[in-house]
């Protein structure tokens, strides 16, 4: 092959943590600001006896004012192996929060994904909850939510050929933890629990995990792993999904 997929993120990884022992003691720490924005561009290519492009995107865009804060994320991942379409991701997030005190806040969001090619042509989301800052320190952040609401859906059925629409309570448990390695890099790992409440067997899980480091001011290098698993997924579809992805990084 021309590329390989493995080498690339050996060699991404490799950058990122001579970039770490580089720039381990240097950088001056961000100041709090009231917005901030940033965003990630993926690209992933290998040719030979296979043909693979994957391409990622994502967005987060903060603003916050006094108690408040609104918060808004966006992504697509697209991948492509042997000129056929692999995974073609829409997902969509906005969120408010209130905040009661330093540790504990109020939140409320709409949600939207869209993947064909996982058996959904949508999924709607609208929920309501509490958060709560176990622990909150330069170095380490640990919180976790819980949320109830209503979800519609869209699914298709792959065998029949055929598309069906849900409607139905749900529950959100999530938890994030942040770990500031140095001065310039950061691990971040985000856990998302869904559960149907009309029918328990039908939960998922998706897990969210990344590494990034700063090489300037605005601009950062970044690994991410990505995992969806549904316990019961839309007949005729495989249960779980997942991503490896290396990424510019552009801080704002």
């Amino acid at each position: 092959m021309l590329f390989d997929i493995k080498k690339i993120n050996l060699i991404i990884i490799l950058l990122i943590f001579s970039t770490l022992v580089i720039q381990a003691d240097e950088g001056d720490e961000k100041k709090k600001k009231p917005y901030s924005s940033s965003t990630s561009f993926s690209v992933l290519m290998t040719s030979g006896n296979t043909q693979e492009l994957t391409l990622g995107f994502d967005t987060e865009q903060n603003l916050k004012f006094e108690k408040n804060e609104i918060q808004f994320k966006g992504s697509i991942i697209y991948s492509q192996s042997d000129g056929a379409k692999e995974s073609e991701i829409y997902y969509g997030h906005l969120e408010y929060r209130r905040s009661l005190s330093s540790k504990a806040y109020l939140l409320g969001f709409g949600s939207f994904e869209r993947n064909v090619l996982s058996g959904y042509k949508y999924r709607l989301a609208y929920s309501a909850g509490a958060g709560y800052a176990w622990m909150k320190s330069e170095k380490f952040e640990l919180s976790s939510e819980i949320a109830l609401g209503l979800s519609k859906e869209n699914n298709l059925e792959k065998d029949k050929e055929a598309e069906f629409h849900s409607s139905f309570a749900s529950s959100l448990i999530t938890s994030k933890m942040k770990i500031k390695i140095s001065s310039n890099s950061e691990l971040v790992m985000h856990e998302i629990f869904f559960i149907n409440l009309d029918n328990t067997n039908d939960y998922r899980l998706t897990s969210l995990s990344s590494l990034s480091v700063s090489i300037s001011r605005y601009v950062a290098l970044k690994v991410s792993h990505q995992l969806k698993y549904n316990h019961q997924p839309v007949l005729g579809f495989k249960s779980t999904d997942q991503y490896l992805l290396s990424s510019l990084v552009l801080n704002f």
